[in-house]
């Protein structure tokens, strides 16, 4: 016997349920689709619509919430914290909603209900680097240093890019630098280079060193920079012995296989070994039209290679692009040696080397002889007695303008093995420069 057919109430009533659903989700879908083009629009007045179209959407409440507290022109702080409160009240679990109600409440006055969804963020969120920072950094504005300092060092390790302001934050707080090293800021080399960077900026000595010297035990083999921005800021507060002791810390961990230092020459790197410095008191280098600075291998008065510098003839250039600070002692005796040679250098001023007191002049400033033409390697030669004042001292290779028609300086000059030793001889304070010609050694 063939099965009854169904029921044609029922048939009916499900399909009359079907056209309801797909009504149901089309009007669904279609009010999602309309708050979600509000909600994207870049009008604010769009934002409310969307709300009201979808007010379960937290996202909308929170972006509303957000708007109301920083409109320049027309803010409202307390309408933004309903707006936070609506949007954790859709979506509880979200740190950021929390975050920016503590942050609304705190501008209100209201620390204490700050501090509780501060607090409420972190639950959410323990290890984000963001809630740790703005936790601590209400926690500073609020003066609990102690707490504040854990939160810093929290965020802090989580993303080092808030290192650098962790150390401003703190230091402008409480200029403590045992309480920056040992509670905020993390062990490591980036850290305490950061610091460094900061203090040396600050004009802040005693700090900066107490952070080098942390720096050089983590990383023996610290950035150069860091070298150079804290000699500087020493040697601008005239604090001499502390730059060079920095100095030499730095030289000794990069020396390789060999000192830059060779006896007791004062000057860095006489012989050109090692490349341009760039800072502090090794070689620096500045560019120059009409000039072209290189090494050279095959003319060299001794070791591997010389500094060589090629002149095109197009200027009449007053060159002093390559040049070396010096530590020296005040009232003491010197004796400079640097070895010259050119090779057809055109006009009646050519090259020399000046030592010079680069704060006073009048305390300090030979030169040795002008060479033009072709000449061998040849010794350079001057012994000078420093000033009274005189801690620091510009060793530089030079060249002054020609005052005459054909005044186009071309050629090429090599130099090689400087050096600048306590106890020059003579009677004078300040003895002529001289030179000594003297045969090249083999290649």
């Amino acid at each position: 016997m063939p099965e009854m057919s169904a029921n044609p109430a029922s048939r009916r009533t499900a399909a009359f349920i079907a056209i309801l659903a797909a009504v149901w989700f089309c009007f669904a879908g279609g009010r999602h689709a309309l708050a979600s083009h509000y909600a994207a629009s870049s009008i604010p007045a769009n934002w409310e619509l969307a709300a009201r179209i979808e007010p379960g959407n937290p996202e909308t409440w929170y972006k509303l919430g957000r708007f109301r507290e920083v409109d320049f022109d027309n803010p409202d702080v307390p309408l933004a914290i309903s707006y936070y409160q609506r949007a954790i009240q859709l979506n509880p679990r979200s740190p950021y909603y929390k975050l920016d109600l503590a942050g609304a409440l705190e501008l209100v006055g209201n620390n204490s209900g700050a501090d509780k969804y501060f607090r409420a963020a972190q639950s959410a969120y323990p290890i984000s680097a963001e809630v740790s920072w703005r936790y601590g950094n209400f926690l500073l504005r609020q003066n609990r240093l102690p707490e504040a300092y854990v939160e810093i060092h929290r965020a802090a390790l989580v993303d080092p890019s808030l290192i650098a302001a962790a150390v401003a934050q703190v230091w402008h707080s409480n200029p403590d630098i045992h309480i920056l090293l040992d509670q905020v800021l993390p062990d490591t080399a980036e850290a305490y280079s950061q610091a460094l960077g900061f203090l040396a900026n600050a004009q802040e000595p005693t700090a900066a060193l107490e952070v080098w010297n942390r720096l050089i035990v983590k990383d023996p083999r610290t950035d150069w920079k860091w070298v150079f921005m804290l000699t500087d800021m020493l040697v601008s507060q005239e604090k001499f012995d502390e730059a060079g002791t920095v100095w030499h810390q730095a030289a000794a961990r990069d020396a390789g296989s060999a000192s830059p230092y060779v006896g007791n020459s004062l000057v860095y790197d006489g012989g050109f070994e090692k490349d341009i410095s760039g800072g502090g008191f090794g070689w620096q280098q500045r560019d120059a039209m009409g000039a072209d600075f290189d090494f050279d291998t095959d003319a060299k008065h001794s070791g591997s290679r010389s500094a060589r510098l090629t002149f095109d003839g197009t200027e009449n250039l007053y060159y002093e692009g390559l040049f070396q600070y010096v530590l020296v002692s005040p009232g003491t005796r010197y004796r400079f040696q640097g070895f010259m040679r050119t090779d057809q250098i055109s006009t009646e001023s050519g090259m020399r080397f000046e030592i010079v007191d680069p704060k006073d002049k009048s305390q300090l400033d030979v030169l040795t002889p002008n060479e033009t033409g072709n000449l061998p390697w040849t010794m350079e030669q001057a012994d000078f007695t420093t000033g009274p004042n005189t801690h620091l001292i510009l060793v530089r290779l030079v060249r002054n303008p020609s005052g005459r028609l054909d005044n186009k300086l071309r050629g090429t000059v090599w130099i090689n093995d400087v050096t600048l030793v306590p106890g020059g001889t003579g009677n004078s304070a300040i003895k002529a420069g001289n030179r000594e010609m003297v045969s090249p050694p083999a290649n």
